[in-house]
């Protein structure tokens, strides 16, 4: 989608697995706002199978907020605005709900082009059920197999640069060719080809019109260099055209929105990658969306894009998958409180088939950040192999900012407890800002972006993104109570300075309303580091307050806690208090 539009008015629907949300977007003051947004149940999954009853209600609840109505009297959504204030003038759409693809990967080299297919199946709603490489031992009539089995929905095919192998990638040709041509014709898989260009006649002519055929740039042009960005466009036109084949509405979607309906994830990217080409070029932009059936980790490093979607992690019909990443203990042990053990899985479980629940209780709301936790750490370890920085180190590569989304951030009862959780998560060094999507609207300027090109920068330099405020993590040991860092705080507006020593073990809290700057002078003792170019090294910044002000998280990186499990959870209750979270039961 590049043409660019002029346009007051923009409706973006996300279709989630468990939420539908409706946003409308609008100038105010000579800058695009967010004045309305609308939530209802999705309708994606069993009974309906049809997105529009969800899309309906959410759309209803933006009409009662702003008394403008979206469908005339044949039902139709309005556009452009009329003179009456009817409709809207552009319309984007999102979604995450509805089945993954079952995709086959068929490559060369484990290593390499099989590697690059398999960061590009990880980007996006895919679920790899097998793979076929050149080292694989199988028999031919064994791979043929593998992909009547299956049965998918999809083959990727990969292999060889551009001018290189051609005679071995053209063999697996023909065996999918052949493998394709005994299923019967309503189930032979879509086709994605993404190998050696100058294989694209021959594969057109092996398939001619048994199967949907795809040709894409090569994924790997040469053994340094990958491109997945045009490979990632064609599977997510896939993913969506398979989506309307299976549940109702997303056509009207797709039509709404000019044919250009965008998957979540991909418009969650374009954001994050948006965001580290205009922030500092030394750190990364680090993304973190939790969902009910997915968790995407999306981290840029001066513009180039690693992303997750890790299908078998999410706060919701995914969450049993944690287990196998986590232990019951390695979740208990960020509780506040003595929860049994049985208790956390039976609330896994429950949360599982109930996803759309919420914490009625205190002891629920502590066991739901507790695997907030442990979920944003299994992603993050499993996604930061592949980022530019910080791979083979314990401590997380220098970022700014850490942007989070998702239903428990945003219903988070206090922001201390959201900041807390992405601490104690994400584990960042130095000097970051941490930032909440709390109405979920990154996707909708995400896919937006390339409509509207100036609605990205100003909603998200709008309060509808939540600034949780400044942290400062020294990194280093020390013994509990030995002194850290001296700081001072000198806020534009002329305030009287702030100044202290922050010592080992603390998270402190300082003064710094939203929207306020302040000049930041941070000396750190021997020992410790917070981003100024060594151990010892002092320096001072321009920093900007939140909900929170400035924290100082001076427990060390990594974390550790304590082994005796009643000062484990003195602590977690201390540092709830400390961050201004101080809840009562």
């Amino acid at each position: 989608m590049s043409t660019i539009l002029e346009a007051d008015t923009l409706l973006a629907v996300d279709v989630g697995t468990v939420n539908t949300r409706a946003s409308l977007f609008d100038v105010v003051d000579g800058r695009y706002r967010m004045v309305a947004t609308g939530r209802a149940s999705s309708t994606a999954g069993p009974p309906l199978f049809d997105v529009r009853e969800g899309i309906q209600v959410a759309l209803d609840e933006v009409s009662e907020i702003t008394g403008r109505p979206f469908f005339d009297e044949s039902e139709a959504l309005v556009m452009p605005t009329t003179a009456s204030g009817a409709g809207v003038d552009a319309f984007v759409s999102t979604a995450s709900a509805g089945p993954h693809v079952r995709t086959v990967l068929v490559g060369l080299m484990p290593g390499v082009s099989i590697e690059s297919a398999r960061r590009l199946a990880s980007s996006t709603y895919l679920d790899v059920v097998d793979e076929i490489g050149l080292m694989d031992r199988r028999r031919e009539e064994a791979q043929i197999d593998v992909m009547l089995a299956t049965k998918p929905d999809l083959i990727l095919m990969v292999g060889g640069t551009d001018g290189g192998a051609t005679a071995s990638v053209i063999r697996q040709i023909e065996t999918v060719s052949l493998a394709t041509s005994l299923l019967p014709a309503a189930q032979r898989p879509a086709l994605v080809f993404a190998g050696n260009t100058s294989l694209g006649a021959a594969v057109m002519e092996r398939f001619q019109d048994r199967s949907a055929v795809a040709l894409v740039p090569n994924i790997r042009p040469d053994l340094e260099q990958e491109e997945l960005g045009p490979a990632r466009l064609k599977l997510a036109e896939i993913v969506n055209e398979l989506r309307s084949q299976r549940i109702a509405g997303f056509d009207d979607l797709n039509g709404w929105s000019g044919g250009h309906a965008m998957l979540t994830a991909e418009a969650f990217n374009r954001v994050v990658r948006y965001l580290s080409q205009v922030y500092d070029p030394d750190k990364g932009v680090l993304g973190i969306d939790v969902g009910a059936a997915h968790v995407t980790v999306a981290a840029a490093f001066d513009g180039k894009l690693n992303s997750k979607l890790h299908s078998d992690l999410g706060l919701g019909i995914s969450l049993p998958g944690l287990l196998r990443y986590a232990s019951v203990s390695d979740i208990s042990r960020w509780l506040p409180t003595d929860v049994a053990e049985a208790e956390v899985r039976d609330y896994i479980f429950n949360k599982a088939i109930y996803p759309s629940t919420i914490p009625a209780e205190l002891s629920d709301l502590h066991i739901e950040y507790a695997l907030l936790r442990e979920l944003i750490r299994a992603a993050i370890s499993r996604s930061r192999g592949e980022w530019v920085e910080g791979a083979s180190s314990e401590l997380m590569p220098p970022l700014e900012p850490i942007i989070a989304s998702g239903g428990a951030i945003a219903r988070a009862p206090r922001p201390g407890y959201a900041a807390l959780a992405l601490l104690d998560a994400v584990q960042p060094r130095g000097i970051t800002t941490l930032v909440l999507d709390p109405y979920n609207l990154i996707p909708a300027v995400g896919a937006a972006a390339s409509l509207l090109p100036m609605i990205t920068v100003q909603v998200l330099e709008s309060g509808s993104f939540v600034s949780l405020g400044t942290v400062v993590s020294p990194v280093g040991r020390g013994r509990a109570g030995r002194p850290v860092l001296r700081i001072r705080i000198e806020p534009e507006s002329g305030g009287e300075p702030i100044e202290g020593i922050v010592r080992y073990g603390q998270l402190v809290l300082l003064p710094l309303r939203q929207g306020e700057h302040a000049r930041m002078t941070l000396r750190p003792e021997k020992g410790f580091d917070v981003g100024f170019g060594g151990r010892g090294k002092a320096g001072a910044l321009r920093v900007a307050g939140g909900a929170l002000g400035v924290i100082i998280d001076a427990r060390g990186r990594p974390i550790e806690l304590s082994k005796d499990p009643e000062r484990r959870r003195e602590l977690n209750q201390k540092w709830l208090y400390d961050i201004g979270a101080m809840l009562q039961g």
